[in-house]
């Protein structure tokens, strides 16, 4: 299960997203958290995929940013083909679970 916690973009957050150069739908102003409920750290919500560049904002209770990363590599089921729903849709380096089409697990080197 998702973590509740969501987050309203401000106008200069919002800027930021619209400038980049990427044929996507527009961002929206309200995100959620997409870390596993109970996660430690910030929340964090892709905010807009440039390429290989996925920009996150990630918040706590008094401050927010956005922050590039790159697709976490870890696959729920070896060899299989990338960036299908057996692949983890979090950012490399995020904390706790690995996630995918709302399935939670643990990497095998864990």
């Amino acid at each position: 299960m998702n973590c509740p916690a969501r987050i309203t973009l401000d106008a200069a957050q919002l800027a930021f997203f619209n400038e980049l150069p990427a044929q996507a739908p527009s961002v929206q102003s309200e995100l959620g958290c997409e870390l596993e409920r109970g996660h430690e750290g910030s929340h964090a919500a892709l905010g807009q995929q440039v390429e290989a560049t996925m920009w996150w904002v990630q918040w706590t209770l008094s401050a927010s940013e956005i922050n590039p990363y790159t697709w976490c590599p870890e696959h729920r089921v070896p060899d299989a083909p990338s960036r299908d729903d057996k692949d983890c849709t979090l950012f490399d380096g995020h904390p706790g679970k690995h996630s995918a089409a709302k399935l939670y697990w643990h990497s095998e080197a864990a």
